[in-house]
């Protein structure tokens, strides 16, 4: 059993991401192709409780114990005390994990393991995003947690006339693509839209690759000004990550790295690839692109559920049946009118000036390497490095190979520096220091959640 230790966040976090990791093989394995790209009420269901008879006593009492480290967690989440609710969730997984049995020695125990999992990365993302310290990553809201209720059919912007001018087969003159027209015109909607396409000046041309690429219409790279505003940092309610926001388990599912270094559904290159990958695949499913985005958002489940109950493969007719969900619904008629303007902007009377595109090239990596340290011996800001490797959950590099971005020009210097790097005589990390603490036993899993709230 590991002990309880409240001042070693780094060893906490380290374990607790490389947990994350290692189950998000079994998530797809279990889950197939019926997994959602976000849940369609964006919230996680309770845990699937079995009938008793069904399940072994050994499986029940396991994941009894399991369940309640973390309730415990919970609660000390919802206190602030972040420290001691990964502890928690660090208990309730080893509970699992060191039991002997194996979560696969039985479909019931392999169930719960893999919806603790998604509860516990729910959990984790929260927390990252009220902390100050873990990587000094900070989060944005994804602009469809404030567009996804949003009624345009009285908005007043601009009348001009729309035309059906996509890449791609679809109808885009449609009175629900016109609100949102006129929305992202208006007072209302035009500086989170002006805002979003300056963003994009960044990724613009390296989207527009990839999906060319993939074989996915351009258009479709504008998916992104929906879904995150092109912030690599945008996390939504329901822990979608990044800037094509996708939820754990598909990222893990499209081979996007997620573990106690870094996360690359906030990369760069990496998402917008398995985006375009996704899309592609949902296309291929489906033989539209509106049904595609619409999948991207509810989940192929909530897709094939609509198209069975009315017969239909009409994106728009399951809109006007009220068969796919609210957000879903807005979803697609909010992407379609943000391309529509986003072509011809000055159609729109929209002004902006784009963002440079991001400059870099790659450096090979094969052991960790400081950011801090690297920014210091080249004059390189800290913050550029960040920018350019947006994945990275702290100020260092994986001890696994990795492709350091670097400001165009600059890769000789960064290389000098890694050498100068190697030959430091090693300092007394923090980590090294909260070893040498004093050691707090591991709380028992009958505690109660009062016991533990007043320690």
């Amino acid at each position: 059993m590991q002990l309880f230790h409240p001042f070693s966040q780094t060893r906490s976090l380290a374990r607790f991401h490389k947990y994350l990791c290692l189950a998000l093989v079994g998530l797809f394995l279990t889950a197939g192709t019926g997994l959602a790209q976000t849940p369609a009420s964006g919230s996680y269901t309770p845990v699937v409780q079995s009938t008793p008879g069904q399940t072994p006593a050994w499986v029940t009492q396991l994941t009894q114990k399991a369940e309640n480290y973390f309730l415990l967690g919970t609660r000390a989440f919802d206190e602030g005390r972040f420290d001691t609710a990964r502890e928690y969730f660090n208990l309730s997984l080893d509970t699992l994990l060191e039991s002997g049995a194996g979560t696969r020695s039985n479909a019931a125990l392999n169930t719960y393991y893999v919806q603790l999992i998604e509860r516990i990365r729910h959990y984790d993302l929260h927390m990252q995003q009220n902390e100050v310290g873990w990587g000094q990553q900070t989060f944005s809201p994804s602009p469809l947690d404030l567009l996804a209720e949003v009624d345009v059919t009285a908005e007043v912007g601009s009348d001009t006339e729309i035309l059906n001018d996509l890449d791609f087969d679809a109808q885009a003159t449609t009175p629900e693509v016109r609100g949102f027209v006129r929305y992202f015109t208006g007072p209302k909607g035009r500086p989170t839209l002006v805002s979003g396409l300056r963003r994009a000046g960044r990724f613009f041309h390296l989207s527009r690759r990839i999906f060319g690429e993939e074989k996915v219409p351009l258009d479709l790279i504008w998916l992104a000004q929906a879904e995150s505003g092109w912030r690599n940092n945008a996390l939504s309610t329901a822990a979608a990550y990044g800037i094509w926001q996708f939820m754990p388990a598909t990222g893990s599912r499209f081979g996007l790295i997620q573990n106690a270094w870094i996360d690359e559904r906030g990369g760069i290159e990496q998402p917008t690839r398995a985006a375009a990958r996704y899309l592609r695949w949902l296309y291929n499913r489906y033989g539209d692109w509106l049904l595609a985005m619409a999948a991207y958002n509810c989940g192929e489940g909530n897709v094939d559920k609509a198209i069975a109950r009315s017969h239909s493969k009409d994106f728009w007719t399951l809109h006007r049946a009220g068969l796919l969900p609210q957000e879903t619904r807005n979803y697609v008629p909010i992407i379609l009118s943000i391309i529509l303007v986003a072509k011809h902007p000055d159609r729109y009377g929209i002004e902006f000036k784009a963002d440079p595109p991001l400059t870099y090239e790659t450096m090979p990596l094969v052991a960790t390497a400081d950011l801090r340290e690297l920014s210091n011996l080249t004059g390189t800001p800290l913050e550029t490095l960040r920018t350019l490797n947006p994945e990275l959950l702290q100020n260092v590099t994986p001890p696994a190979p990795y492709q350091l971005r670097v400001p165009r020009g600059s890769r000789t210097s960064m290389q000098n520096a890694l050498v100068a790097m190697s030959a430091m005589t090693p300092r007394t990390s923090t980590r090294q220091v909260s070893k040498k603490r004093g050691r707090k036993a591991a709380p028992s899993p009958t505690e109660t959640v009062t016991t533990v709230s007043s320690q």
